[in-house]
C-alpha cells in the first residue's frame, strides 16, 4: 500500500491523475507530477471559508493582471480546495525557474518587499467592513505584549534564583534590561498611537501575506518572483506584514543600508501614511522573536538542548540589537 494513498484520490477532483508523488516538506507538502504538469499539494489547517475567500482574492488579482502570487488551482467543481475526511488540501502549479533564473540570495528581500507592496496596494480596503475593527486588533496586541513583558520579569526572577544558572540564564540576564526596555517602549508607542487614532475611521486595511519569508517566494520560468503559502493571510493593516518582513530581514543578517533601501522600495509602490509610519515604529520596537524564545525555553515548550537554546537566544539577541539600532535611526521624529 502506498504511503501517499491519501493524496492520489484528490486528483480525481481535478480530472487528473497523479503519476508520481514526492514529499517536499514533511508532513504536509507534496510535489505531484501529472500529465498536465507538476503541482504542489498542501494539507492545510485553514478553514474552508478562509480558503474560499483567499482563492477568490488571488483569482481576482490574477484576472486583473497581477502575477505576484501563485494562485490556487480550482477543481472541476470550481472549488479552491478538496476536502477528504477531516482534512483540507489545496493545489497550486509547480513553479520551476529556467536555468540561470533562480533568485540570487541577496535579491530575495527586494523581490519580497515589492510583492508585499503590490499585494497591499491592490487589496487595500478590498473588504468594506467597518475599518474601526483595527481597534480590537490593537487592544489584543497590547494585552499580549504586556502579558509577555510580565512573564519576562518572572523568567528573570527564576534565572536569578538558580544556584547554578544555565547558559541561557546568563545570556538572558545580561540583556534583560535591554529586552524589557524595548518592550516597554513598544507598549508606550502603541498605546499613544491607539489614543491618538481612537476616533479615526479611515485606516487602510489590506490582505496581508502573514508570513513573509524567503521560503515563501519562488521564481517561475519567466524569472518572475511570486508569493506562495497564504495560510496566515488575513485582512489587516499592511504595517503588520512590513514589520514581519523586517524581523525576518534582520534575522537573516540584514544591514541598515539595505533596510533603508527596502523601505524606499516599498513606499515607491505603496506609500505609508504618517499614522502607519508610527504604527510600524511601535511594531518594530517590540522584541517579539526573543520573547517567543524565552517563553519556549522557560516554559519548556521545545525540546531544545542547552546548546541549541543558548545559540538561538544569542543569535536572536544579536539580530534584535541590529533591528533596534536601525529602528531608532530610521524613525527619528
Amino acid at each position: 500500500m502506498s504511503r501517499f494513498e491519501d493524496i492520489y484520490p484528490l486528483f480525481h477532483e481535478y480530472d487528473m491523475f497523479a503519476q508520481t508523488i514526492e514529499l517536499l516538506k514533511a508532513p504536509n507538502v507534496y510535489k505531484v507530477m501529472t500529465p498536465y504538469g507538476s503541482f504542489v499539494c498542501k494539507r492545510t489547517p485553514v478553514k474552508t471559508g478562509k480558503i474560499q475567500f483567499l482563492g477568490g482574492v488571488l483569482r481576482n488579482l490574477q484576472n486583473r493582471g497581477w502575477e505576484g502570487a501563485v494562485p490556487f488551482t480550482y477543481t472541476k467543481y470550481d472549488e479552491p480546495y478538496v476536502e477528504a475526511g477531516n482534512q483540507l488540501y489545496y493545489l497550486s502549479q509547480w513553479q520551476s525557474p529556467a536555468p540561470g533564473e533562480e533568485l540570487p540570495d541577496q535579491d530575495w528581500a527586494e523581490a519580497l518587499v515589492q510583492r508585499l507592496a503590490e499585494l497591499h496596494h491592490l487589496t487595500q480596503n478590498y473588504r468594506f467592513d467597518d475599518t474601526k475593527q483595527i481597534e480590537p486588533l490593537v487592544k489584543s496586541l497590547l494585552a499580549r505584549w504586556q502579558l509577555w513583558l510580565d512573564q519576562l520579569e518572572l523568567f528573570a526572577t527564576a534565572a536569578q534564583q538558580r544556584t547554578y544558572p544555565s547558559p541561557v540564564d546568563v545570556v538572558f540576564l545580561a540583556n534583560h534590561f535591554f529586552i524589557a526596555e524595548r518592550a516597554q517602549t513598544a507598549i508606550q508607542l502603541l498605546g499613544e498611537w491607539q489614543e491618538k487614532n481612537r476616533a479615526h475611521s479611515h485606516f487602510r486595511l489590506s490582505i496581508i501575506h502573514g508570513f513573509p519569508h524567503p521560503a515563501h517566494l519562488v521564481t517561475d520560468h519567466a524569472g518572475q518572483a511570486r508569493l506562495i503559502n497564504f495560510d496566515r493571510a488575513q485582512f489587516d493593516t499592511p504595517v503588520r506584514d512590513l514589520a514581519l518582513f523586517y524581523r525576518t530581514y534582520f534575522h537573516f543578517g540584514g544591514e541598515d543600508e539595505g533596510a533603508d533601501h527596502l523601505l524606499a522600495s516599498y513606499q515607491n509602490i505603496f506609500p505609508l501614511r504618517p499614522d502607519e509610519i508610527r504604527l510600524l515604529e511601535a511594531f518594530l520596537h517590540y522584541p517579539e522573536r526573543i520573547m517567543r524564545d524565552l517563553d519556549q525555553y522557560y516554559n519548556k515548550k521545545q525540546n531544545w538542548s542547552e546548546l541549541q537554546a543558548v545559540k538561538r537566544v544569542e543569535k536572536d539577541i544579536d539580530r534584535l540589537y541590529r533591528l533596534s539600532r536601525w529602528t531608532e535611526r530610521a524613525f527619528t521624529r
